[in-house]
């Protein structure tokens, strides 16, 4: 037996049994649990993210729960031996390394539990786990190494002793490596899913063999690919290697071209030799080969936006997306309908120049092809989906769909099915979420050219085969020359977020933004993923969850009722669209009268109405009342089939094509110009002139019996009673502005005049005034 003194150097009280200690089984466990956990902690904080380390956090925290009881065991069963006599700076060094670990447990536990349940794991917490795991490491080194090398010293130690300890290190390092073996065996044996996958056999190449998504000008981002292309072309030509480069870049034409296009118009410029063109020509073959075979993704690495919103994460961003025009964008009715309209008056690759906003899940998987009757992919009725937008690495203000997508690695078990494997990876994102944020979170998506990259819209001869650029809707250009831009860094400008995701207070995991003027890292706050707009038909008549509270909240929106105190200093009151009525004071019976009906884009940064001009349209409807609610003058109602008459002005455009004829089905391959457009700029004011003639006697009794009336007067027979001594009977003049996001001629074509379908109307706003008819010329109207 080896005393207390020996093991101590202080006075023996009592007898121990040292090497027992030093090889029990559950000593040597703790050792291996120790280095199996430092050695992931660290792996986890230090290298780089990999299926190594996801599956490192997975067994780190395994081990580390399944240890905790025996750990607390051991603990309590090393102090109770190991207690009494004067403290000795051992006894310091395990009270310390004791302390460090509780501290280190307790995180790791909380940890755990913030892993599990979400939505995502403290900052605080973490450090201090962190901080406490390196200092248990340290400290129990220290204590291992004072205990062995105090006196009588390693090498003196009687045999048992000797032995004891030898046993404990190996104990403690063939637990680690089975536990390394473990780890690193799971990790050969799991299989990451292949993001990326070949276009079908019949795809149709008619844009370019380097441009698979054409004549959309979206694209995946094919850098690593481009970037071998280049180094192995400059090393064939060697010390003309620079020139190349120059060329290439000369040909960033304004028409739409790949990389492959590229190179192969700069090559003639090099003077290249016979071998040098035919290797140069090897490896530009070989490329396009490579696009074909694994140039496309697989839906399921841009869809799954539910994934976001069930985790316990991002359900309150989750929820506002669902009846959002970003989320419908392609399982809108409309738009599927136009199109079929489209495969049919064009071809089915066609479609791609609409899909690269509308449809990207079924672009970037090469569902655009005439071998898919729907032309659709899964996922793909998720429209822009919370991956789509959140993968975009580069936009260009260009529009079409300007953009770059990197498909973001996924965390193990993201793609798989079942509960298990969907608990695994929701704990991996929110306990190992540097690569989460670092994927999808990027100042880009903070600016302006990021929308503008689909808001903005024109139609090029890849389209319209023999017509030439066409500008189509235009949020991005109207808002740059608006009032509200000031200057990329001038905080007096308001961006699109600011208005269309206004700040909103919740728990989501992405509240708070300290890289924002006006924000705090803990403000509590996200930005509002409803994209709030005119979005108020389609949520409802294709019954999207949350419609109702949409479109109520888009109705507030559109009439100004919702303000944004974030930028209240530097936005204005009010409505969106201020109205105001300009009427005389008097007029007498049968006088003409004169209206103004004022308009001013008060708060959008765009041009109102804005979008496709075309389908939409907004116009004024001004009603004349007497005093017993009869209707003298009526002007902008609407009739029986839906469509307005006489209105004093409508806010929309009536596109041509080469013949002439109206561009009424969204048919804008067909689109030539338009004879009739009209829309409030930002901040522009647009006034509408319109009269009536006050009612009389005579002229109600012509009207009686047939006579003629002016144009836009509704007449009836009227009468207009006595004056009463307070005073004259008045005239009450109402101007409402309506907004509908698609008019009868257009749902009628696409829909069919049997079916009836008809977009609900908005009441943008209202004016109202009152004219008194002078006493004197009131009279009783037979």
């Amino acid at each position: 037996m080896w005393n207390r003194d020996a093991e101590t150097g202080r006075g023996a009280s009592r007898r121990i049994d040292a090497p027992r200690e030093w090889r029990s089984w559950l000593t040597g466990v703790t050792g291996a649990v120790l280095v199996f956990e430092s050695l992931t902690g660290l792996a986890i904080y230090l290298l780089a993210f990999s299926t190594l380390n996801q599956l490192g956090v997975l067994l780190h925290t395994v081990v580390g729960l399944a240890m905790t009881v025996p750990l607390a065991w051991f603990v309590a069963r090393h102090w109770w031996v190991r207690r009494g006599g004067n403290l000795s700076h051992y006894q310091l060094l395990g009270y310390v390394s004791l302390a460090l670990l509780g501290a280190c447990v307790i995180t790791g536990l909380v940890l755990t539990w913030q892993g599990v349940a979400g939505p995502r794991i403290g900052y605080v917490w973490d450090l201090i786990h962190l901080v406490t795991g390196i200092g248990v490491l340290a400290f129990v080194l220290i204590h291992l190494a004072t205990v062995v090398r105090r006196k009588p010293g390693a090498r003196l130690a009687p045999r048992p002793l000797r032995l004891a300890r030898g046993r404990f290190y190996l104990h403690t390092a063939l637990g680690a490596l089975a536990l390394i073996a473990l780890w690193g065996t799971w990790a050969a044996l799991h299989v990451e899913p292949q993001l990326m996958r070949a276009f079908p056999e019949d795809y149709s190449w008619r844009f370019g063999e380097d441009r698979p998504f054409g004549p959309s000008l979206a694209r995946l981002d094919y850098g690593d690919w481009e970037r071998d292309v280049y180094r192995r072309i400059t090393e064939i030509l060697g010390g003309d290697g620079q020139g190349f480069y120059r060329a290439v870049l000369k040909e960033q034409t304004a028409e739409p071209a790949g990389p492959l296009a590229r190179i192969r118009r700069a090559l003639p410029r090099l003077g290249l030799s016979a071998r040098q063109a035919r290797a140069v020509e090897q490896i530009l073959q070989g490329a396009a080969e490579q696009i074909q075979e694994a140039g496309a993704v697989d839906p399921r690495a841009l869809a799954g936006s539910e994934g976001c919103g069930s985790a316990g994460c991002h359900s309150e961003i989750y929820r506002e997306w669902l009846p959002s025009a970003h989320r419908y964008s392609s399982l809108d009715d409309m738009f599927q309908r136009v199109q079929r309209l489209m495969v049919q008056e064009t071809s089915p690759e066609h479609t791609r120049y609409c899909a690269g906003c509308h449809d990207p899940i079924s672009l970037f998987s090469g569902a655009k092809n005439a071998g898919n009757i729907t032309l659709s992919a899964v996922g793909s009725n998720e429209g822009s989906s919370c991956l789509v937008c959140h993968s975009i690495v580069q936009a260009d203000v260009q529009g079409n769909g300007d953009y770059t997508i990197r498909a973001p690695r996924r965390y193990v078990y993201e793609l798989d099915e079942g509960p298990l494997a969907k608990f695994l990876s929701d704990f991996l994102i929110r306990s190992y979420p540097e690569h989460h944020v670092r994927s999808y979170s990027r100042p880009l998506y903070k600016t302006a050219e990021f929308c503008g990259a689909c808001h903005k819209q024109y139609i090029d001869k890849e389209v319209n085969t023999d017509i030439g650029k066409v500008q189509g809707q235009n949020q991005y250009d109207s808002w740059k020359n608006s009032r509200w831009y000031n200057g990329d860094r001038d905080p007096e400008t308001i961006g699109c977020r600011e208005c269309h995701m206004p700040l909103v207070e919740g728990s989501d995991p992405a509240s708070g933004d300290a890289a924002d003027y006006n924000r705090s890292v803990d403000d509590a706050k996200h930005r509002h993923h409803g994209i709030l707009a005119s979005n108020q038909y389609i949520p409802l008549k294709q019954g999207l969850k949350g419609a109702g509270r949409h479109v109520a909240r888009v109705q507030r929106w559109l009439r100004g009722e919702i303000e944004i105190p974030e930028i209240a200093d530097k936005w204005t009151a009010g409505p969106v669209v201020r109205m105001t009525l300009r009427a005389p004071e008097t007029v007498a019976a049968g006088q003409e009268v004169r209206l103004q009906v004022v308009l001013t884009n008060n708060k959008t940064g765009h041009d109102f109405p804005t979008g496709p001009l075309d389908m939409l349209e907004s116009w004024v409807e001004v009603t004349v009342t007497d005093p017993s609610g009869a209707v003298v003058y009526h002007t902008g109602q609407l009739d029986e089939a839906g469509r307005v008459r006489q209105a004093p002005v409508i806010y929309k455009a009536d596109g041509f094509d080469r013949q002439g004829r109206p561009i009424d089905r969204h048919n804008l391959w067909d689109l030539v110009g338009a004879r009739y457009k009209r829309a409030l700029y930002p901040g522009m004011t647009d006034t509408v002139q319109l009269s009536f003639r006050c009612p009389d006697a005579l002229r109600a009794r012509a009207a009686s019996q047939g006579g003629d009336a002016p144009s836009g007067a509704r007449t009836r027979s009227l009468a207009f009673r006595a004056p009463s001594p307070e005073g004259a009977a008045t005239l009450t003049v109402t101007a409402r502005l309506w907004y509908r996001k698609a008019n009868p001629d257009f749902l009628d074509r696409v829909y069919g005049i049997e079916t009836g379908v008809r977009s609900p109307l908005t009441l943008m706003g209202r004016a109202t005034t009152t004219i008194r008819v002078l006493p004197d010329a009131l009279v009783l109207a037979q």
